[in-house]
């Protein structure tokens, strides 16, 4: 039998982003918190550099198209699962939450459930807005959940202390933050993209997040502090998913309104 391999140039760079989210996972299995988030980072770059190298070697078709979003899975969906489930299953001694089996594996599947309703949804019907996301990304959603578990906020020596209530607090209002965020993935919400002819807070809030990350890098490195990325990007990642809304023009956001409408009404009348 003949061996074909559909894979391009491109998709290896893709294979990246699936080997970055299968590292994250097992060093949750590990039960190394810092690596499982730092490995979703490394998925992340690989993620953002296919649609580059795709256009640079005049590749990419549906094949790509899928096998990214299968990769996306892995990465955006099962890794943070995974971590999520090592913070709320970890004792409090070593920084995690303590919480059973069953209520950290729910939790923990939290990210996975999404990320599988998102893609079939996406896979039935795409719902898309010229140069904007509709939901949150999950690219966002993964290395928020991940960065912020791994700041210093729950990683801090005041989560280690058992006779300490900030552990208790801050992995109560951990939970419930899980849930809000993981609602956002699956609403039809606006999120700036790449758009064509960004405006002025559009740029600034580029640069901001650029900027930012390079020192936040800098930072760490000179202090010998590496969880100040997490910190960074934790801070960032909270202004673009609660915030970023907030500088979409509200001609803009009428109309996604109403394509959003529309499309709802045609996914009633097609899926019955």
């Amino acid at each position: 039998m003949a061996f074909f391999s559909p894979l391009q140039v491109k998709d290896f760079v893709t294979l990246g982003n699936i080997l970055g989210g299968i590292g994250s996972m097992i060093a949750s299995l590990e039960g190394d918190v810092d690596w499982a988030c730092y490995l979703m980072l490394i998925a992340w770059v690989f993620d953002s550099l296919d649609g580059p190298v795709a256009r640079a070697t005049g590749g990419g078709n549906r094949f790509g198209e899928v096998f990214d979003n299968v990769a996306d899975l892995v990465a955006y969906s099962l890794a943070p699962g995974s971590l999520l489930y090592l913070v709320y299953r970890m004792p409090v001694e070593a920084g995690g939450a303590g919480w059973p089996v069953w209520a950290a594996g729910l939790l923990g599947a939290f990210p996975i459930v999404v990320g599988c309703v998102r893609f079939s949804r996406n896979d039935v019907m795409e719902l898309t807005f010229p140069e904007f996301h509709l939901g949150l990304p999950r690219t966002v959603y993964a290395l928020y959940l991940g960065t912020l578990f791994c700041s210093h906020l729950f990683r801090g020596p005041w989560m280690t202390d058992p006779a300490s209530a900030a552990n208790a607090l801050l992995y109560g209002a951990g939970a419930a933050f899980v849930t809000a965020v993981s609602s956002l993935t699956l609403t039809l919400r606006p999120f700036h993209a790449k758009p064509k002819k960004p405006t002025f807070m559009v740029m600034f809030s580029t640069v901001w997040f650029f900027a930012t990350t390079v020192l936040g890098f800098i930072a760490a490195a000179v202090l010998a502090m590496p969880r100040l990325v997490f910190d960074v990007f934790a801070v960032n990642f909270t202004l673009y998913t609660w915030f970023g809304w907030s500088i979409i023009p509200p001609g803009t956001r009428a109309e996604i309104r109403d394509y959003c409408r529309r499309m709802g009404e045609r996914w009633k009348v097609e899926m019955g």
